[in-house]
C-alpha cells in the first residue's frame, strides 16, 4: 500500500493556563499545581548519560486542577518553540516549555482543548476518543490516529473539524485488537512509519516503513533485549531530518514494573539502541516521543522528548524528559 505525502488530502477543555509562569518550588509540597524536577536515577541523582543519550532534565507535571493526563503522542513543532500532545480521551495539549542552558526547568504556560469530530463535534467516550498517535504533516497540518475505532484524523488546526484519511488501517497494519492499535504515527519528506501495539511474530511485524518515499514494506521493530523479554511495544515514533526512524517502546509487568527503550532505524536497514530505561532509573508508562533539531551542519543538535501517559490513575506520573543524542562513536 502507498502512503505517500501527497494521500494526506486536502485538508472538554479550553485554556488550562491563560498565560503567566509556573515555577518549581519546594519539591515536597505538592497543592495539585506543583511541578517536580526529576533526576536520571533516584538512586544516582549526578547520573547524566544513559545509552547514547545525555540527560538534560525531566518534571513531574500534575493535573494542574484541569486534569492534566493521559499523553500519549508528543511532537516538537519548530515555528511556535512547543511540545503538542494529545490525549488518550481526545484532546490536544500545547505545553512550552521553560529551559535554562539547554536544560529543561519548568513550563511556561500549557494550553488544553478537545479534538473534534468529522462533524465538528467534540470526541467523547473510548470508542470514538482514544486517540493515540500524532504526527505533522507538510502542509496539512496534524494526523492523528485512532484505535478502537481504527482512523486516522487530519486536523488543518486542532479547534477544526478535521478530514478523515482515506486508509485502512486494518489494512495497513493487520489485524488490530480494540485497544492495541495504530500507537505510533510518523511522517516526513522521505520516511513514512506507522505501528500498531504489538510485538513482532514470524510473518506479522509491528510496523510499516517507507525510508525512500516508495511503498510502504513491513517492518519488524524490536526492542532491546532486556526490554523485550518483558513484552516491550512501540508507543510512538519520530523521525530525524537524515530520514532515520526514532522509535519508543514501553512495557509493563507487575513484577518489574515499567520499562521504556527508544531504538533508531535507519534508510540503509542500520539499528542502533540508543537507550533503556529501567529500574533503578526514572521510569513511567512513556508513549510520547519527539525530536527537535536545532543548527545545521556539524553544529547541529539533536534533542529527544519523552512523556508518560499516566492514565489518570494516583499511582502513575506524568513524566517530561529531555536528552540529547550523542555522536555515534567511532567504529
Amino acid at each position: 500500500m502507498l502512503l505517500r505525502v501527497a494521500l494526506w488530502g486536502p485538508l472538554l477543555l479550553a485554556g488550562l493556563l491563560a498565560g503567566g509562569y509556573i515555577y518549581l518550588h519546594d519539591p515536597f509540597a505538592r497543592d495539585g499545581t506543583e511541578l517536580l524536577q526529576v533526576p536520571l536515577s533516584e538512586v544516582d541523582p549526578s547520573l547524566t548519560q544513559v545509552g547514547d543519550l545525555k540527560y538534560l532534565g525531566g518534571l513531574d507535571i500534575p493535573r494542574m486542577g484541569q486534569n492534566i493526563g493521559g499523553l500519549s503522542g508528543l511532537r516538537w513543532d519548530a515555528e511556535s518553540g512547543r511540545l503538542l500532545a494529545i490525549t488518550d480521551d481526545a484532546r490536544w495539549v500545547w505545553i512550552t516549555p521553560e529551559e535554562a542552558e539547554g536544560r529543561l526547568t519548568g513550563i511556561t504556560d500549557i494550553k488544553s482543548g478537545p479534538l473534534l469530530g468529522e462533524g465538528g463535534e467534540p470526541l467523547s467516550g473510548k470508542a470514538k476518543g482514544d486517540s493515540e498517535s500524532l504526527t505533522s504533516v507538510i502542509d496539512q497540518g496534524w494526523a492523528v490516529g485512532f484505535e478502537r475505532d481504527h482512523r486516522i484524523l487530519v486536523y488543518k488546526k486542532l479547534d477544526q473539524e478535521p478530514q478523515r484519511l482515506n486508509v485502512d488501517v486494518v489494512d495497513l497494519l493487520g489485524p488490530l485488537e480494540e485497544n492495541m492499535g495504530l500507537e505510533a504515527l510518523a511522517i516526513s519528506v522521505s520516511t513514512q512509519i506507522s505501528c500498531a501495539e504489538r510485538q513482532t511474530l514470524p510473518g506479522r511485524p509491528n510496523c510499516m516503513a517507507s525510508f525512500d518515499g516508495g511503498e510502504l514494506q513491513p517492518l519488524y521493530a524490536n526492542p532491546p533485549e532486556t526490554v523485550r523479554k518483558l513484552g516491550a511495544i512501540p508507543t510512538d515514533a519520530d523521525t530525524l531530518s537524515d530520514g532515520t526512524a526514532l522509535i519508543l517502546f514501553r512495557s509493563y509487568d507487575p513484577a518489574n514494573g515499567n520499562s521504556g527503550a527508544i531504538v533508531s532505524f535507519g534508510p540503509d536497514n542500520a539499528r542502533r539502541e540508543l537507550l533503556v530505561l529501567a529500574p533503578p532509573l526514572t521510569v513511567d508508562n512513556f508513549e510520547g516521543l519527539a525530536v527537535r533539531e536545532e543548527g545545521v551542519g556539524e553544529d547541529r543538535r539533536t534533542f529527544l522528548y519523552i512523556v508518560s501517559d499516566d492514565n489518570f490513575s494516583g499511582s502513575q506520573r506524568t513524566l517530561l524528559m529531555k536528552f540529547e543524542l550523542l555522536a555515534k562513536p567511532a567504529n
